[in-house]
């Protein structure tokens, strides 16, 4: 059994995480998203993205917050998320992302970096939370239905000139998150 450990991410982390963003979206959104931009995607462009945060991230004081999950030295993995500056859906707070490489997938280690970033907002204060996902990412609706998000809205966006669909979930109690999380087993040894 592998260990991972669950971290907060800083600014060296962002070409990894890059990586793992790309990799990730690379194998989940064929078929949702056109191929060419799959095919397009660099990691030096995202990473870029990523360093912008990671660096804003100091100023911010847990206002944003970004963690990794990483095994034997690699990032495997990581999520983020945010205050919001006004409630958006009645949600005071937003996952902003959670990505794993496939290979770490339906392993347990996606519900523990969403419960790591549900706390950190929680202790400024949220105690509501949403996330966005593509419609046609069913297991993305499956890992926020397990977790015991409810579904807020559907709608039509605009990403890259690319018009696609996207759904909410939320939870309009974090305590209900946090019981979900720790109801269900973890295979691996997480820290």
């Amino acid at each position: 059994m592998k260990e991972v450990s669950l971290r907060r991410a800083t600014v060296d982390d962002a070409e990894a995480i890059a990586a793992v963003r790309v990799e990730s979206w690379q194998a989940t959104y064929r078929g949702m998203v056109p191929d060419s931009y799959l095919d397009d995607m660099r990691v030096e462009d995202s990473m870029l993205k990523w360093r912008q945060i990671l660096q804003a991230m100091s100023q911010a004081q847990d206002r944003i917050c970004v963690y990794v999950a990483e095994s034997e030295g690699h990032i495997i993995g990581f999520a983020s998320g945010m205050m919001l500056p006004e409630p958006k859906l009645g949600m005071q707070a937003e996952l902003t992302a959670v990505y794993l490489r496939p290979a770490w997938q339906r392993s347990g280690i996606g519900r523990r970096m969403v419960q790591k970033v549900a706390r950190t907002l929680q202790a400024q204060g949220a105690e509501s939370l949403l996330v966005w996902a593509i419609s046609g990412n069913s297991i993305a609706r499956n890992f926020y239905e397990e977790l015991g998000g409810v579904l807020l809205i559907e709608q039509a966006f605009s990403w890259d000139g690319m018009d696609l669909m996207e759904v909410s979930y939320g939870w309009r109690d974090l305590s209900v998150l946090m019981a979900s999380v720790n109801a269900m087993r973890t295979p691996l040894s997480l820290h």
